[in-house]
C-alpha cells in the first residue's frame, strides 16, 4: 500500500484511499438505514451527510473509530419511524454522542 492508501478494519477493505472507504462506509450505513436501494439517488443525500461526519477524523485511528461508530448506531435501524428528513440528523447526532463517550 502508498502512502495515500489505507486499511480499514470496519469496512473490512485495504489498499483504498481513505475517503474511498469513508464513502463505502457511509453508503453501508446509508443502506442500514434506508434499506436495499432501488437506485443510487435514494442514498446520495444521507451518504454525503454522513461522509461528511467522518471527515471530520483528526487522523487514521479517529477515523477507523468513527467508522466503526457510524456502524455500530446504524446496523438494524431501518424502519424505526424517522421522518425522511430528519434521518441524517439524527444519525449524525447519534454517532457524535456515542463517539462522545468513546473517544
Amino acid at each position: 500500500m502508498s502512502d495515500t492508501e489505507t486499511f480499514s478494519h470496519a469496512a473490512r477493505l485495504g489498499g483504498l484511499r481513505p475517503e474511498v472507504i469513508n464513502r463505502f462506509v457511509a453508503t453501508q450505513a446509508a443502506v442500514h438505514v434506508l434499506g436495499p436501494p432501488n437506485s443510487n439517488k435514494a442514498l446520495r443525500p444521507l451518504v454525503r451527510d454522513l461522509t461528511t461526519w467522518l471527515r471530520k477524523a483528526k487522523d487514521e485511528p479517529d477515523a477507523e473509530l468513527r467508522r466503526r461508530v457510524l456502524l455500530m448506531v446504524t446496523e438494524g435501524r431501518r424502519g424505526q419511524g424517522w421522518p425522511e428528513n430528519e434521518v441524517a440528523s439524527r444519525i449524525r447526532e447519534l454517532a457524535e454522542d456515542v463517539y462522545n463517550s468513546i473517544a
